[in-house]
């Protein structure tokens, strides 16, 4: 099972439909198919700034069953890895949980690719690896293409 660290705009951004990768994404943490992982201060982050973004009462309600399944680490090293510094916490809250994906759209996070085995991807680019992984995929698709 993957585990994972969720940027604050994946949160966001997955209110613009049911498709949104991000959408998808956090129904599956809901779903218990994806680990979610987030230290206090991006859990909090996320739970403050999600009401003021989003709009979409039935979204918002959604969020509350996916912070709900978040597994918080707690941070015992500082990081400054990121241009950005207030981004460091959602690579110091990767390497506590031990996960194997920060997703996100943040720009600054993407310019460092991988930090310590910890791939920082896309949301597209994480849907299609974990669609791939998990059978659901691609990859049945053509399974089930040549049948």
């Amino acid at each position: 099972m993957f585990k994972v660290v969720i940027d604050t705009n994946l949160l966001i951004d997955g209110s613009e439909d049911a498709y949104n990768y991000g959408n998808r994404i956090i129904d599956a943490v809901i779903a218990g198919h994806i680990q979610a992982f987030a230290n206090r201060k991006t859990l909090r982050e996320n739970q403050f700034i999600a009401p003021q973004k989003i709009t979409d009462q039935n979204y918002l309600q959604k969020l509350n069953y996916f912070f709900a399944s978040v597994n918080v680490v707690d941070r015992s090293e500082r990081l400054n890895v990121v241009e950005d510094e207030e981004d460091n916490k959602f690579v110091e809250a990767a390497i506590e949980a031990g996960a194997d994906y920060i997703i996100t759209a943040d720009q600054h996070l993407l310019k460092l690719e991988k930090y310590n085995g910890i791939k920082i991807v896309r949301p597209a680019e994480f849907w299609n690896t974990y669609q791939d992984e998990s059978g659901d995929g691609w990859t049945k698709w053509l399974k089930d293409f040549i049948k």
